[in-house]
């Protein structure tokens, strides 16, 4: 995440919270399918997240990890949502 902020700063980087966890392999089926004609368009393979955020309730970890490495609170507020809720309002507005 260092690296994308350094190129597009810090107001335009966010962590998206997707986690696939509890889904059966039909659902990766599914995603994996073109819907108009069914072809595969990826194999995911085995699906491992890694060690330390492998369900929902490990996302904590991601904000410990950003403070050890020197984040501000400021900066790892806006990762971790608030620059998802400015786009929101931005683009839905108030």
């Amino acid at each position: 995440m260092d690296y994308v902020i350094n190129l597009v700063g810090e107001d335009a980087v966010g962590i998206g919270t997707d986690f696939t966890q509890g889904y059966e392999r039909s659902f990766f089926d599914w995603i994996t399918h073109d819907k108009g004609f069914g072809r595969r368009l990826t194999s995911f393979g085995e699906i491992i997240n890694p060690a330390g955020l492998r369900e929902i309730r490990d996302f904590p970890n991601i904000a410990d990890a950003m403070s050890d490495a020197g984040w501000t609170s400021a900066r790892i507020e806006k990762v971790l949502g608030q620059n998802w809720l400015n786009l929101l309002e931005e683009v839905w507005g108030e």
